[in-house]
């Protein structure tokens, strides 16, 4: 037959042409065959691979599966297959901030076993890798000293409870008689009334709902409101009491939550009167109530010392107004209650938070959460659930398309048993050879990304087969397999291995959850090949020996048999991709300058693509009451006076940056690395060490974490001079040898700094063998992990420029000091997540340019590849950009 192929490699039609030599098959019908371009009259290597595995097909194909299934069989079995749906292992490991955290986690964890000097306590910390640490702060109220201080005013309400009596000022007020105060105080005499502005309250996982007014006109302070409060309130503590879920008071009772309620009823003294009852005592005092808390909120955002106000009501805590209310603003439009539940009952609360009262009075509404946000991730782990059961119906969709495509349920069998067996054997693969323990849930996404390559690789190998067997229709299945496998393998290897390659140059992210990924991901394509390549194509060889035979079974094949060369006429997809390439060719052209354009128009989209304003990365819509629940509190005063105060950091001698742990793995943290240069006995250590503090907190950058706060060396300092005189203190008498001041004499350094933080519990010297081996300070930071990235960056670079300084005028044996803090690790695992898609894309980039160029041996092909595969990967992030999304956990 006369080929009838126009220039461009088309037949008429304009349909692609496969080109295969026929000598050896009809060599009596040469003019009707179609020759391969390059002839060749001997098999090459992997052409009589090929034809060996037409010959024995049954053989291969048993084989693979015996190999496959035993080693997956080992992995899942002898590997202990496990999805871990902890969310753990967020953060940077293996980087400098990182191994610089790592060793202070480790040293804030063992401060009390450390201070004793114990050398088997020192040597286990040093030559054994500890289990991870879990430090984040990430409860309710993160910062420390406001916090603590301002939770003294909550602590009043117990306070006044055990004195029995009233506040003067308050009695003249409310015109209260003591008959009736002793009466009510009875109902929680027995109760645990401690727990109030407790760290239990305020960092233990408690029921924490938020309320908030319909209109923001309406005050939470009314009479009205706060009689919707106390109702949602009572409804709830009965169920929580019922469920046998809160605390607090014998006989299965529970403490009366705390809430602006409860500092009304400790004002009027009134704790067993019915809400309305309430309601009418408090209305008359509700001006002088509101006015009260005016000032007392005024004073607080006004004062740089907390624990100097003193306008504030008894139980008064800032998580019972917001931050809008003040002198200017009489409203409270958010409020919250605090319900004494503890840590174990957050799974049981979780199952019954829709019965829970959200006030259905029309003024007020409620959302309920803990204060460590254990519902959200309680839901969101219910969702992935159902999410994934939901994605499983994309793999019958996969299924259901190979079915259509291949008509013939032995390949669709075949190919979904490839994916499926890539699953195991690659985990076969990263547990055994890789030796990576952790297994994220998100390694579980990879079937989906499995399912769609993998069934794309069925496609190209039943269609390379299918073609062959047109164009040699009376060829010998040995014929069409010596033509069809090693150009369908060709074919897979490239798309799977610069698939795999672009995965695995996502391991270059120091995340372990997203480098485990990554590696499996790579995994999963490599072995859906394979299993491609030794599954389906001997299972091609028996589908084509079968039919030869005169198969007809329905499972073998269904449809209409294939056409030969001659008799086929160009299905559908032909004809609509035919009509597309004329329509391609015709406006080349203006194509090309449209593409060209969207290129240039997206480049300069992408880089407006921003790391998120906060590091605490929200994944619901607000439509969630989880979600809203985090949108009202951080109007609550409390949060944004946490977010104001800062946070702290750590100023660290005597250990080295570090992380030797299993970098993979979230439970293996690292060990003890000392820097064993660190020595501060001698006279000019002494006195760098004595101004450092005094010279550090004179920058802008930073402040002592609380006042009155003094570094460990001016303690001692202080100390030393106080036991100058008449001191019967034996820790200065035996270790000092009369020192007055800082500095010693270096022979007695050690003894007596040592001796002093001991007896004085001092965890921030620490030392064994009689030597300081570290030293540490706390300083403020003006940012938390929750700042804008900009800022933690400013205020990294601020601290870092600073001790970097530093350490260059320091003397020996103390210019090895650096600064850490977990927020400055959250602000570090973001800033790598950026560095990674830049270095993964061009990383995936180049490595789809040198398989293109040595595959095609065309530099135009290569050049025309890469600028489609960036325009792609611009287009999609300047859409993300468009859509508000930004870059993040």
């Amino acid at each position: 037959m006369k080929n009838d192929k126009g220039s461009d490699g088309l037949t008429e039609g304009g349909s692609p042409v496969l080109e295969i030599s026929q000598d050896n098959v009809n060599d009596e019908d040469d003019s009707d065959g179609w020759v391969h371009p390059d002839e060749r009259d001997k098999p090459s290597f992997i052409e009589r691979r090929a034809m060996g595995m037409a010959n024995r097909p049954c053989l291969h194909l048993l084989t693979a599966l015996v190999v496959a299934i035993t080693l997956s069989a080992i992995g899942l079995i002898v590997g202990d297959f496990s999805i871990s749906a902890e969310n753990a292992g967020w953060e940077s490991r293996g980087t400098r901030i990182a191994d610089r955290q790592a060793q202070v986690i480790l040293v804030d964890s063992n401060r009390d076993e450390l201070l004793s000097g114990n050398p088997a306590i020192w040597d286990g910390l040093q030559n054994n890798i500890q289990e991870r640490f879990d430090e984040r702060r990430l409860a309710e109220e993160p910062f420390t000293t406001t916090s603590n201080l301002i939770a003294s005013r909550a602590r009043d309400i117990h306070t006044g409870l055990q004195r029995g009596n009233v506040n003067g000022k308050r009695e003249r007020s409310f015109h209260l008689n003591q008959e009736g105060n002793s009466r009510n105080l009875q109902a929680l005499d027995a109760c645990e009334t401690d727990w109030y502005g407790s760290d239990s309250m305020l960092y233990d996982s408690n029921l924490w709902p938020v309320w908030k007014t319909v209109s923001d006109k309406t005050s939470a302070l009314s009479p009205d409101v706060m009689l919707e409060i106390c109702e949602a309130e009572t409804s709830t503590q009965a169920e929580l009491e019922r469920q046998g879920l809160c605390m607090g008071c014998p006989d299965g009772k529970c403490l009366p939550p705390f809430s602006l309620i409860l500092m009304v009823r400790t004002m009027l003294d009134s704790f067993d009167s019915s809400c309305a009852k309430l309601m009418q005592a408090y209305a008359p005092e509700e001006d002088f109530f509101t006015s009260t808390l005016q000032t007392c909120v005024e004073d607080i955002k006004a004062s740089a010392d907390i624990s100097s106000v003193t306008s504030c009501p008894e139980g008064f805590y800032p998580s019972v107004v917001d931050d809008k209310f003040g002198a200017n603003n009489p409203v409270v439009q958010y409020t919250s209650s605090y319900y004494y539940t503890g840590d174990d009952n957050v799974d049981a609360i979780y199952d019954i938070v829709k019965t829970f009262d959200r006030s259905n009075g029309g003024l007020v509404s409620g959302v309920y959460e803990t204060t460590n946000e254990d519902f959200v991730n309680d839901y969101i782990d219910s969702v992935l659930i159902s999410d994934m059961t939901l994605a499983m119906a994309s793999a019958f969709v996969t299924v259901f398309a190979m079915v259509l495509h291949t008509r013939s349920l032995w390949l669709s069998f075949m190919g979904l048993l490839q994916i499926i067996l890539s699953f195991p054997l690659s985990f076969f693969v990263y547990k055994f050879l890789g030796g990576i323990q952790f297994f994220p849930f998100l390694n579980f996404i990879g079937v989906f990304v499995v399912f769609a390559l993998g069934a794309d690789d069925v496609f190209v190998a039943v269609d390379k087969w299918k073609n062959a067997r047109r164009h040699l229709p009376n060829g010998s299945t040995q014929d069409v397999a010596r033509f069809a496998l090693p150009e369908a393998a060709g074919a897979m290897f490239l798309t799977s291995i610069t698939t795999a390659a672009a995965f695995f140059s996502t391991t270059v992210c120091p995340v372990a959850p997203l480098k485990c990924f990554a590696i499996f991901c790579g995994l999963l394509i490599m072995f859906d090949y394979f299993m491609n390549v030794l599954l389906v194509f001997p299972a091609l060889c028996l589908y084509d020996i079968w039919l030869q035979k005169g198969g007809t079974r329905c499972w073998l094949h269904f449809g209409k048999q294939s056409a030969s060369v001659e008799d086929e006429k160009l299905s559908l997809i032909h004809r609509i991709l035919g009509a597309y390439y004329s329509f391609v060719h015709k406006f080349r052209w203006f194509l090309l300058a449209g593409v060209l354009g969207a290129v240039a128009a997206c480049a300069v989209t992408v880089p407006q693509l921003t790391l998120p304003k906060s590091a605490d990365v929200r994944l619901l819509s607000e439509k969630n009451q989880f979600e809203r629940h985090w949108v009202w509190q951080s109007n609550l005063l409390s949060r944004v006076l946490a977010a104001k105060s800062g946070s702290e950091a750590v100023i660290i001698w005597g250990v080295l940056p570090a992380d030797n742990g299993d970098l993979l793995d979230p439970q293996s943290f690292t060990t003890l690395v000392l820097d064993k240069s660190f020595n501060p006995s001698s006279v000019e250590a002494q006195n760098y060490m004595l101004r450092f503090c005094a010279d550090f907190f004179a920058q802008d950058f930073t402040a002592p974490p609380y006042e009155g706060y003094e570094c460990p060396m001016n303690l001692f300092d202080t100390w030393l001079a106080e036991q100058a005189t008449n001191s019967t203190d034996s820790a200065y008498i035996t270790s000092c040898n009369g020192a007055t001041s800082v500095p010693l004499a270096e022979a007695d350094f050690h003894a007596c700094i040592i001796a002093w933080s001991r007896n004085n519990e001092q965890t921030e010297i620490l030392a064994t063998d009689g030597e300081v081996r570290i030293m540490t300070f706390i300083a403020k930071t003006y940012a938390r992990f929750d700042s804008p990235y900009e800022i933690l960056d400013d205020e990294w670079k601020s601290f870092e420029k600073f001790l970097k300084a530093e350490r260059k005028i320091a003397p020996e044996g103390v210019n090895g000091m650096f600064h850490s803090s977990e927020d400055f690790w959250w602000y570090d695992t973001n800033g790598k997540m950026l560095s990674t898609a830049v270095t993964t894309g061009t990383i995936a980039l180049a490595c789809a340019a040198v398989i293109i160029l040595l595959s095609s041996r065309s530099f135009v092909m290569t050049i025309f590849c890469i600028v489609s595969i960036g325009y792609v990967l611009l287009a999609t992030t300047a859409c993300l950009i468009a859509l508000g999304w930004e870059l993040g956990l």
